[in-house]
Order: C-alpha cells, then sequence, then structure tokens
C-alpha cells in the first residue's frame, strides 16, 4: 500500500515521521496529562523517542506501518502524530495529540484529514480503532468522526470501532 509522504490540509501539514520528530513525541509523553496506560508513555527519555521514531521511519520505509508528524501551518508546532497500520482486512488507526493541545478539536481534525487523503488517493475499505474503554476523549473523537461501535467488542478494556470508507 502506498500513502504519500507529505500532505496538507487547510490547517496543517503532515509529514512522514522522521527521527528529528523523537522531541516532540518525548516533549507530549513527559507530560504529567499523558495517559501513563498507553503503550507510548512508557517511553521514559529522549533518546527512546528518537528510536521509536526512527524504527517508525524504517516500518514506512518497509511498507509496514505508516506515521504522519503533523504540524500546525504558521508556526509549525508539532501537534502530534497520526498512524494507519496494515492489517488483514483493513487499515488500523492510531494517534496522539500534545496534552497542551487538549481540549481544542485538533485530534478530530488530523485524523478527519488523514482519513480525506487516503480516500481522495483511492482507498476503499475499513478503518479500525481501539480505545481503552476508559479513554472517553478518544471515544468521542472516533464517535465525530463517524466511526461506529462494534457490538460485543470490549475485550480486555478495549472498545473497538470501524468506519467503512466506500466512496
Amino acid at each position: 500500500m502506498n500513502f504519500c509522504e507529505e500532505f496538507t490540509c487547510s490547517k496543517y501539514i503532515f509529514t512522514a515521521v522522521c527521527i528529528d520528530d523523537g522531541a516532540a513525541l518525548f516533549d507530549a509523553v513527559s507530560s504529567d496529562k499523558f495517559p501513563s496506560a498507553l503503550p507510548l508513555a512508557k517511553i521514559a527519555t529522549l533518546d527512546e523517542a528518537r528510536q521509536w521514531c526512527s524504527d517508525r521511519a524504517s516500518d514506512w520505509n518497509a511498507g509496514t506501518y505508516f506515521v504522519w508528524t503533523c504540524r500546525r501551518q504558521g508556526d509549525l508546532a508539532t501537534i502530534g502524530q497520526v498512524t494507519l497500520y496494515p492489517q488483514s482486512n483493513c487499515l488500523a488507526l492510531a494517534y496522539w495529540v500534545n496534552p497542551k493541545y487538549w481540549g481544542r478539536g485538533m485530534a478530530v481534525e488530523i485524523c478527519q484529514s488523514l482519513i480525506f487523503q487516503i480516500s481522495r488517493s483511492g482507498y476503499r475499505g475499513n478503518i479500525w480503532a481501539g480505545v481503552h474503554s476508559w479513554n472517553k476523549r478518544s471515544e468521542a473523537v472516533l464517535r465525530k468522526l463517524g466511526f461506529t461501535k462494534l457490538t460485543n467488542a470490549k475485550e480486555l478494556g478495549i472498545y473497538e470501532f470501524n468506519l467503512a470508507i466506500v466512496s
């Protein structure tokens, strides 16, 4: 599956992850507000954040995992990242937003921009997302994007959501 490495929308610039994005990732996961239950919260040093970004850049080159760093147009502040992970029958969506930008609708905007971009490039199929049952904010983001909660999908405290891209 081929995705463009860079695209823009009215407010944001999306670029394929690179090692230099580690500083912004570390800034976000170091926040007291960043949920400790999320896997990225295990990143404890700047070097680990850089290594995570480097690994994701390698995954991109291998075509197995696609992470875009999202910057605000104008001041180029890093808002967060959005990820697509190809599965056998869908794309899995993940994202994070730096806690200093929470509550401003940016998670919806950056995910919406990515979904529009992949739809415009011809992707037809399902997008899956999993959310911890305690993460009401992310659940609200997915609902605003048009995802539907899958029935009988609460496994290990995770709710599963699906969005069909049909046209």
